[in-house]
């Protein structure tokens, strides 16, 4: 995601602007802190998956042991965070509802490995793409409103591919 950029207003925007000023908080005091959680949990995500995957028991136990319990911190510190304006609070819901399909893909990866049963690997796949386009949604509703409201980012410091690039197999 855009998870890795700092943001501030246009010049004196965030005084007169209550969205400006709560969608630079929810970024900068908010999302930031939980990015980290979020990145690792993919990372390690697609290093066992798509051309990374080496056998079953490694995904499994990234899956349980890494993945999963990340997801599940980022997701909750995503869901702590309160927006002061329906606009930012709209946008927080996208973002949850997206890792939320996220989770619950990985969790039935995780139970298709575990129970060997290939009738789960489509319904995961739906949630992991459900979770993907989401996700993107909220991107690009982030960018809009971030451009409706005059705050601009300030620095790119990502090294690494976008997060929603990275999903079920690295597609």
């Amino acid at each position: 995601m855009i998870l890795t950029l700092a943001f501030a207003c246009a010049s004196f925007g965030c005084a007169t602007d209550k969205v400006a000023g709560d969608l630079t908080n929810y970024l900068n005091q908010g999302v930031l802190n939980v990015a980290e959680l979020e990145q690792k949990s993919l990372a390690r995500y697609a290093s066992v998956t798509g051309g990374n995957y080496k056998n079953d028991q490694t995904a499994y136990e990234a899956l349980r042991d890494y993945v999963i319990p990340l997801y599940k911190r980022f997701i909750r510190g995503l869901r702590a965070l309160q927006p002061e304006t329906e606009e930012v609070r709209s946008l927080n819901r996208i973002y949850i509802d997206g890792t939320e399909s996220l989770l619950e893909g990985f969790k039935l990866v995780m139970l298709a490995i575990e129970t060997q049963d290939a009738s789960l690997i489509r319904p995961a796949n739906e949630n992991l793409e459900k979770g993907r386009l989401e996700n993107e949604r909220w991107r690009n509703e982030l960018i809009a409103l971030a451009g409706k409201h005059g705050v601009n980012p300030l620095e790119k410091k990502e090294k690494e591919r976008p997060l929603w690039e990275i999903f079920i197999g690295g597609q």
